[in-house]
């Protein structure tokens, strides 16, 4: 999964993004900047606008959610 997430963050433009655990949490990346990933490859931190954070190992995801996009519709 570690793989996805970096093509994720990568994406050009930015989609947000939802990591979900085999525990059933789920993290949102909102932006490229809320999230990163260690050198080995082995653990991804997401940052909130909080100023808090979560770190996941990998092998706790267990899928990737696009986001739905709201679009607005001129009435």
């Amino acid at each position: 999964m570690i793989p996805d997430i970096r093509r994720h963050l990568h994406n050009t433009p930015f989609e947000p993004f939802t990591i979900v655990t085999g525990g059933g949490d789920k993290y949102t990346v909102v932006t490229s900047d809320h999230a990163g990933i260690n050198p080995t490859g082995t653990r991804v931190v997401v940052w909130f606008d909080d100023g808090s954070s979560v770190t996941i190992s990998d092998i706790h995801i267990v899928a990737i959610e696009k986001n739905p996009v709201t679009v607005n519709h001129p009435a």
